[in-house]
Protein backbone atom coordinates (compact mmCIF):
# COMPACT_ATOMS: atom_id res chain seq x y z
CA UNK A 1 0.00 0.00 0.00
CA UNK A 2 1.44 3.56 -0.97
CA UNK A 3 1.62 6.39 1.33
CA UNK A 4 -0.42 9.35 1.02
CA UNK A 5 -0.50 12.07 0.41
CA UNK A 6 2.44 12.40 -1.72
CA UNK A 7 4.47 15.19 -2.63
CA UNK A 8 7.07 15.64 -5.22
CA UNK A 9 9.06 19.13 -5.16
CA UNK A 10 11.98 19.44 -7.20
CA UNK A 11 14.28 21.42 -4.44
CA UNK A 12 14.44 23.09 -1.56
CA UNK A 13 12.47 26.19 -3.05
CA UNK A 14 9.56 24.26 -3.44
CA UNK A 15 9.26 22.21 0.01
CA UNK A 16 9.45 25.60 1.77
CA UNK A 17 6.79 26.80 -0.13
CA UNK A 18 4.48 24.03 0.02
CA UNK A 19 5.21 24.37 3.97
CA UNK A 20 4.53 28.07 4.10
CA UNK A 21 1.13 27.29 2.20
CA UNK A 22 0.30 24.36 4.40
CA UNK A 23 2.07 23.95 7.83
CA UNK A 24 -0.97 25.01 9.50
CA UNK A 25 -3.67 22.71 8.08
CA UNK A 26 -1.96 19.86 6.37
CA UNK A 27 -1.59 16.76 9.01
CA UNK A 28 1.28 14.89 7.23
CA UNK A 29 2.52 14.81 3.45
CA UNK A 30 4.61 12.15 2.50
CA UNK A 31 7.91 13.67 0.65
CA UNK A 32 8.98 11.81 -2.80
CA UNK A 33 12.66 11.60 -2.64
CA UNK A 34 14.29 10.13 -6.32
CA UNK A 35 17.43 8.16 -6.01
CA UNK A 36 20.76 10.08 -7.22
CA UNK A 37 21.02 7.44 -9.93
CA UNK A 38 17.79 7.93 -11.49
CA UNK A 39 18.79 11.59 -12.28
CA UNK A 40 15.60 12.73 -11.57
CA UNK A 41 15.66 16.39 -9.58
CA UNK A 42 15.57 15.87 -5.86
CA UNK A 43 15.18 17.44 -2.69
CA UNK A 44 18.53 16.43 -0.30
CA UNK A 45 17.24 14.61 2.86
CA UNK A 46 19.45 17.46 5.19
CA UNK A 47 17.42 20.16 3.66
CA UNK A 48 14.30 18.53 3.79
CA UNK A 49 14.74 18.50 6.94
CA UNK A 50 15.73 21.47 7.76
CA UNK A 51 12.90 22.97 6.28
CA UNK A 52 10.66 20.95 8.02
CA UNK A 53 12.05 22.34 11.13
CA UNK A 54 11.37 25.67 10.21
CA UNK A 55 7.59 25.02 10.28
CA UNK A 56 7.60 22.91 13.45
CA UNK A 57 7.22 19.57 11.08
CA UNK A 58 9.57 16.78 11.94
CA UNK A 59 10.32 13.73 9.30
CA UNK A 60 9.61 10.08 10.68
CA UNK A 61 8.71 6.72 8.65
CA UNK A 62 10.20 6.04 5.43
CA UNK A 63 8.57 4.32 2.68
CA UNK A 64 9.90 2.37 -0.83
CA UNK A 65 7.68 3.63 -3.51
CA UNK A 66 8.92 2.12 -6.72
CA UNK A 67 12.82 1.23 -8.01
CA UNK A 68 14.05 4.42 -8.05
CA UNK A 69 12.07 6.23 -5.06
CA UNK A 70 11.05 6.41 -1.73
CA UNK A 71 8.88 8.51 0.62
CA UNK A 72 9.33 9.82 3.59
CA UNK A 73 6.37 11.15 6.36
CA UNK A 74 6.50 14.75 7.51
CA UNK A 75 3.93 15.90 9.86
CA UNK A 76 3.89 18.84 12.17
CA UNK A 77 5.66 18.66 15.57
CA UNK A 78 4.03 17.23 19.21
CA UNK A 79 3.50 19.64 21.66
CA UNK A 80 6.51 18.99 23.74
CA UNK A 81 7.92 16.09 21.40
CA UNK A 82 12.49 15.75 22.24
CA UNK A 83 14.23 17.41 19.77
CA UNK A 84 17.41 15.76 19.47
CA UNK A 85 20.95 17.41 19.69
CA UNK A 86 21.48 17.26 15.57
CA UNK A 87 18.24 18.72 15.50
CA UNK A 88 18.93 21.44 18.20
CA UNK A 89 22.29 22.02 16.14
CA UNK A 90 20.55 22.61 12.85
CA UNK A 91 17.63 24.80 14.27
CA UNK A 92 20.91 26.99 15.80
CA UNK A 93 22.75 26.95 12.43
CA UNK A 94 18.61 28.24 11.22
CA UNK A 95 17.97 30.57 13.67
CA UNK A 96 21.71 32.58 12.87
CA UNK A 97 20.58 32.56 8.81
CA UNK A 98 17.44 33.46 9.72
CA UNK A 99 15.31 31.08 8.04
CA UNK A 100 12.75 29.63 11.10
CA UNK A 101 9.97 30.63 10.75
CA UNK A 102 7.40 31.19 14.01
CA UNK A 103 5.72 28.07 13.55
CA UNK A 104 8.92 26.49 13.68
CA UNK A 105 10.05 28.74 16.90
CA UNK A 106 6.35 27.45 18.41
CA UNK A 107 6.77 24.33 18.24
CA UNK A 108 10.40 23.98 20.11
CA UNK A 109 9.92 26.80 22.73
CA UNK A 110 9.70 24.24 25.18
CA UNK A 111 13.77 23.45 24.38
CA UNK A 112 14.81 27.49 23.66
CA UNK A 113 17.01 29.53 26.32
CA UNK A 114 14.80 32.46 26.64
CA UNK A 115 18.44 34.50 27.18
CA UNK A 116 19.46 33.61 24.28
CA UNK A 117 16.73 32.26 21.99
CA UNK A 118 18.50 29.31 20.67
CA UNK A 119 17.94 25.78 21.83
CA UNK A 120 19.64 25.17 25.30
CA UNK A 121 22.97 24.39 25.36
CA UNK A 122 23.48 21.01 26.13
CA UNK A 123 25.39 19.57 29.02
CA UNK A 124 28.20 16.37 28.54
CA UNK A 125 27.20 13.95 30.72
CA UNK A 126 30.53 13.20 33.22
CA UNK A 127 29.85 9.46 32.63
CA UNK A 128 30.30 9.24 29.38
CA UNK A 129 33.10 11.96 29.16
CA UNK A 130 35.12 9.75 31.72
CA UNK A 131 34.52 6.78 29.51
CA UNK A 132 36.10 8.18 26.99
CA UNK A 133 38.92 9.77 28.59
CA UNK A 134 39.56 5.65 30.05
CA UNK A 135 40.99 5.51 26.26
CA UNK A 136 43.68 7.79 25.09
CA UNK A 137 44.00 7.68 21.66
CA UNK A 138 39.82 8.40 21.49
CA UNK A 139 40.08 10.42 23.85
CA UNK A 140 42.66 12.51 21.93
CA UNK A 141 40.85 12.80 18.94
CA UNK A 142 37.34 13.53 20.71
CA UNK A 143 39.21 16.48 21.85
CA UNK A 144 39.77 17.47 18.57
CA UNK A 145 36.49 17.33 16.79
CA UNK A 146 33.99 19.96 16.22
CA UNK A 147 32.02 20.51 19.27
CA UNK A 148 28.66 20.47 17.44
CA UNK A 149 29.93 17.09 16.24
CA UNK A 150 30.99 16.38 19.90
CA UNK A 151 27.22 17.53 21.62
CA UNK A 152 24.98 15.68 18.56
CA UNK A 153 27.05 12.15 18.82
CA UNK A 154 27.05 12.40 22.58
CA UNK A 155 23.36 13.60 22.55
CA UNK A 156 22.77 9.97 20.76
CA UNK A 157 24.27 8.58 23.46
CA UNK A 158 22.89 9.85 26.43
CA UNK A 159 19.45 9.32 24.60
CA UNK A 160 19.64 5.81 24.64
CA UNK A 161 19.99 5.90 28.56
CA UNK A 162 17.09 4.20 29.82
CA UNK A 163 17.90 1.03 27.51
CA UNK A 164 21.02 0.00 29.69
CA UNK A 165 22.36 -2.40 26.65
CA UNK A 166 21.40 0.07 23.89
CA UNK A 167 23.46 3.06 26.07
CA UNK A 168 26.28 0.55 25.88
CA UNK A 169 26.41 -0.43 22.49
CA UNK A 170 26.45 3.82 21.55
CA UNK A 171 29.12 4.18 24.13
CA UNK A 172 31.21 1.55 22.74
CA UNK A 173 30.22 1.90 19.00
CA UNK A 174 31.86 5.94 19.33
CA UNK A 175 34.67 4.97 21.16
CA UNK A 176 35.24 2.75 19.03
CA UNK A 177 35.25 5.34 15.75
CA UNK A 178 36.58 8.14 17.99
CA UNK A 179 39.78 5.76 18.28
CA UNK A 180 39.95 5.41 14.72
CA UNK A 181 39.49 9.49 14.14
CA UNK A 182 36.20 8.60 12.41
CA UNK A 183 33.26 10.79 12.42
CA UNK A 184 30.10 9.17 11.91
CA UNK A 185 26.19 9.94 11.49
CA UNK A 186 26.92 13.29 9.68
CA UNK A 187 24.64 14.38 6.60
Amino acid sequence: MKPAPLLIVKDRTAWRSWLAKHHRTAKEIWLVYYKKESGLPRIPYTDAVEEALCYGWIDSTMRPLDARSFAQRFSPRRPKSDLSELNKERIRRLIRSKKMRKAGLDAVRHHMDAITGTPKEFRFPPDIVAAIRRHPKAWKHYRAFPLSYRRIRIGWIDGARARPEEFDKRLRYFIAKTEKNVKFGMK
